[in-house]
């Protein structure tokens, strides 16, 4: 595996680049709009289904870690949290090495390189969902 910092041709954001500053900022958006006015509501898995999903109380986690709730938003979804640290890393590349520098962090991995890395993701998600599910914080609101 090997990280190195590539020269670009232009200024267009990567799929990751552009799925992270349409979610950070449309959550900086709604979030805080959402304490103040009415907003329609953004369902979950579980309000569907009755069963949480792998990243139930996410939002509450963030929501927390973002008031200065460090320990709370690790109870909430820890797993969460670390998706939330990859956004916000997409987004601060994009504004600070895309836009002013045309270049861009990228790893390079063989086959099997990969092949371990999305079974490591996937054990940790289902280790993830166990915890949400055996903690049961999805089901307790986030006092503010």
């Amino acid at each position: 595996m090997r990280v190195r910092i590539e020269q670009l041709k232009n200024r267009t954001p990567s799929p990751w680049e552009a799925y992270s500053l349409l979610l950070l900022i449309g959550a900086a958006v709604y979030v805080p709009l959402s304490y103040v006015i009415w907003t329609p509501s953004l369902e979950s898995p579980l309000r569907y289904i009755g069963f949480a999903c792998p990243l139930c109380g996410g939002t509450r986690a963030v929501t927390a870690l973002c008031t200065g709730r460090p320990l709370l938003a690790l109870q909430y979804n820890p797993f969460a949290l670390f998706l939330f640290g990859l956004l916000v890393w997409g987004m601060i590349s994009f504004f600070f090495l895309v836009v002013p520098l045309k270049r861009r962090v990228v790893i390079d991995a063989t086959r099997q390189q990969v092949a371990t890395f999305w079974t490591c993701f996937g054990l940790v998600l289902l280790a993830n969902w166990a915890y949400v599910l055996w903690a049961g914080m999805y089901r307790i609101p986030l006092e503010m």
